[in-house]
């Protein structure tokens, strides 16, 4: 009967000890998740509206007439040829 008692004692703390460790472990993990998320909050970049930008720095008129997608690239071509990405001018169409 004693032995019995040692032994179930025994389970008991061990079982106790486990779950401290999923405890600690558990918290650690959820620190280290909310670092990083709050690293690419930071690293995300700000939208711009380049159309409404070119309009007023008056490099176009109007609106583009196509966009070409090439992998993560955006091109916008407008009426007079002038090819851009972003604000930059890449190509000019003939």
């Amino acid at each position: 009967m004693k032995r019995e008692c040692k032994i179930n004692l025994t389970y008991k703390r061990l079982l106790a000890v486990i779950i401290k460790a999923s405890l600690a472990l558990a918290l650690v993990a959820t620190a280290d998740a909310g670092d990083k998320s709050k690293g690419r909050r930071h690293e995300r970049r700000e939208n711009h509206n380049y159309i409404i930008e070119r309009q007023e720095a008056g490099a176009v008129q109007g609106v583009p007439t196509s966009r070409l997608i090439i992998g993560r690239r955006e091109i916008d071509v407008y009426s007079n040829g002038l090819m851009f990405e972003g604000n930059n001018v890449v190509g000019v169409k003939h």
